[in-house]
């Protein structure tokens, strides 16, 4: 059995070698390039979301402003929670101005009326499909005057402004725009 002379020996291996780390590089330089971009197309996307959270922030700490809502070492949860109890709040309020002013209204065109009866609700039958009928003919039967009374009372409505600007009102692209 005859062996290759020992400098040829030692060049192929080193031959050998190189070819496997050339390959190797290569596809580990495939993959690197491959972990670049995905690296970076990942960190766009984080700036964007850190963007996107910046702006519902400060629209959320504007709406708090506008609508007396605490905001100061809250978490945005909590703030938006706040914000929602508030505007329930709100939205009673209205309903109940409302109510006021449209007795405040009847009671002017019928002096005399029983209004601790009329807030007991309606008078209707007993018969529960005869009651909703009722129910909803008295409703079809306001809709045209409904407006009007509302269109009255429309200049005594007062919003709270929001306050700070947001990314969207200071020209700035926001993700609520």
């Amino acid at each position: 059995m005859r062996f290759l002379p020992r400098p040829l020996l030692f060049f192929g291996l080193i031959f050998l070698t190189s070819y496997f780390l050339f390959c190797f590089s290569t596809e580990l330089e495939r993959k690197v390039v491959e972990v670049t971009s995905i690296a970076e197309a990942l960190q766009r996307s984080l700036e964007a979301e850190v963007s996107d959270r910046s702006a519902l922030e400060a629209v959320v700490t504007s709406a708090c402003e506008g609508l007396g809502v605490p905001a100061l070492g809250s978490s945005l949860r909590s703030r938006v929670e706040a914000l929602y109890s508030r505007a329930g709040e709100r939205m009673r309020e209205a309903l109940h101005a409302g109510v006021k002013k449209a007795l405040a209204v009847v009671s002017s065109h019928y002096a005399g009326i029983d209004l601790p009866a009329v807030c007991e609700g309606y008078v209707l039958a007993d018969d529960e499909t005869e009651a909703q009928d009722e129910v909803q003919r008295l409703e079809d039967a306001t809709t045209v005057p409904e407006d009007a009374l509302a269109a009255f009372f429309d200049d005594e409505v007062e919003l709270p402004s929001l306050g700070i600007q947001g990314p969207a009102q200071a020209g700035q692209q926001g993700p609520l725009s």
